[in-house]
């Protein structure tokens, strides 16, 4: 190419490359060709790619193939995270963290519902049964949350019996009575001043049935196992039927009927914490009325009340589960003097003395 070439023929020059009608090899100026070839390089190529209504059609294309992926955890945990992370009042930072820990709280609470002794969370289970009760305010919701925990005491004691330890098993049966106990005298004070409490005492001794069915299946169950006879006979203080007075308001009566079955299971620990080392006495009765001059209970229980004034560290753990049983059976106690002395009584021609 010779001559001095305008700007004019240095674009026409660039579109004849870019068109494909002229190759850069074929332009002999070095310096046109560079020119050229940076000029390709520097624009886009309006020849080579697609036009706008091509583009057009091909996002539409991706758009609508595109389907929105589904939140994950970790996508709500992040999200969470972020909320807290960002700049807001203190008191709505703490009504989140206070929200993620109650669900956390609620949630182990739940696991924990089917624990028994010596696992994990078995404190946490003890734990949430007292923070019901505290929040119970009327004595009905007592009473219900009582029943409640005696439920989750006889399950217990099923459960252990079934797996050999006797002695926790004993425990539960002892505190199962504590808590119906409990359950009873609540409603025995109420329930001479409201009617409708007798609806409530009419299911709680629906339950008691149910709870003697349990208890008598698992006692013809462990009956077969002589390792297992002390855990049958205190669980047979629960399956046996009540001998209370009949002198007692209904709730009294139940009351009265759940401090013997707490009695008779720690006699039953007494009685097994006083026996020689591996030769464990087996309660030989199921009979639920143990009275204190019974000469074969009286020396074990003496023994076994005498072993609980001794420092800890000198008790066997035969002593610990009768020294804890015997505290039940008077808590169990207890509340059947305060359903006997809050209840509606009902005289009969011949009343029998306290």
């Amino acid at each position: 190419m010779v001559g001095q070439r305008s700007a004019k023929d240095t674009a026409r020059l660039i579109e004849e490359v870019a068109r494909g009608d002229r190759l850069l090899e074929d332009i002999k100026d070095p310096q046109l060709r560079e020119t050229v070839r940076l000029a390709l390089h520097l624009h886009k190529d309006p020849f080579s790619g697609p036009d706008a209504r091509t583009r057009s059609r091909i996002r539409s294309r991706v758009f609508q193939t595109l389907r929105p992926r589904g939140v994950t955890l970790v996508d709500r945990i992040a999200v969470a995270f972020e909320v807290l992370g960002k700049p807001a009042p203190y008191a709505m930072r703490a009504l989140g963290v206070g929200l993620i820990v109650v669900a956390v709280g609620a949630s182990t609470a739940l696991v924990s519902a089917g624990t028994v002794a010596d696992d994990a969370l078995y404190p946490v289970k003890i734990t949430s049964e007292q923070v019901r009760l505290a929040l119970a305010t009327s004595p009905e919701d007592r009473a219900v949350v009582e029943l409640s925990i005696a439920e989750h005491r006889l399950a217990e004691a099923t459960a252990l019996a079934t797996l050999g330890d006797e002695d926790d098993a004993i425990v539960a049966t002892s505190e199962y009575g504590e808590h119906m106990a409990n359950a009873a005298a609540e409603l025995a004070v109420v329930e001479s001043l409201q009617p409708e409490t007798a609806m409530l005492i009419v299911q709680l001794q629906q339950r008691i049935g149910e709870h003697r069915a349990l208890a008598a299946a698992a006692v013809a169950r462990l009956s077969a196992d002589p390792t297992r006879s002390s855990a049958a006979a205190a669980l047979a203080a629960v399956a046996a039927p009540g001998s209370a007075s009949s002198d007692l308001s209904p709730a009294a009566a139940i009351a009265q009927d759940a401090a013997d079955a707490a009695d008779e299971a720690a006699a039953v620990a007494e009685r097994k914490a006083a026996a020689p080392t591996g030769k464990t006495q087996s309660s030989g009765s199921t009979d639920r009325s143990v009275s204190d001059d019974d000469s074969d209970a009286a020396p074990a229980a003496e023994s076994a009340r005498g072993a609980t004034a001794r420092p800890t560290e000198h008790l066997t753990k035969r002593e610990k589960v009768a020294g804890v049983a015997r505290k039940a059976a008077d808590e169990a106690k207890a509340a059947a003097k305060k359903a006997k002395q809050g209840s509606r009584r009902t005289p009969t021609p011949t009343p029998k003395d306290d």
